[in-house]
């Protein structure tokens, strides 16, 4: 897939967001929930961002093509990676921290609140690596 392509799944993909946004935001109207309101508001300034993002990115060749470089470089990809791979290994290793904290403190519902959020972190990360070992 070319990179013009890419970035048009992406803005299909932006305005698939921000029409999730509105359709929030109107249904706010018909119940008591504020609360979905405002992930409506918020989806509809993601949504509207990332749309003018990509209309930039893609009016002209050259910011194009410097976008594809900074996506595609060797370089960039290896740090996005090693970024990912020790932000995973920092919140794996806060949240043991905190477990085990919170449980000395008495803390328990919120000590299993952190585990389960630690369990379902990893459940998602060992479906995405057997996903990927099947694949490559």
């Amino acid at each position: 897939m070319d990179f013009r392509k890419k970035l048009n799944v992406r803005l299909y993909t932006a305005i698939c967001i921000l029409c999730v946004g509105i359709i929030m935001v109107i249904s706010s109207f018909f119940g008591a929930d504020d609360m979905v309101s405002s992930f409506g508001a918020m989806f509809v300034v993601i949504g509207v961002a990332r749309i003018a993002q990509y209309r930039r990115i893609t009016k002209d060749e050259d910011s194009l093509h410097r976008r594809e470089v900074a996506e595609t470089d060797e370089r960039n990809v290896m740090l996005w990676t090693k970024a990912r791979s020790l932000t995973f290994s920092v919140y794996v290793i806060a949240c043991a921290v905190a477990v085990i904290v919170l449980f000395l403190l008495d803390m328990d519902i919120y000590a299993q609140i952190i585990s389960y959020s630690l369990f379902a972190f990893i459940c998602i990360y060992w479906l995405c690596y057997f996903i990927l070992s099947r694949k490559y």
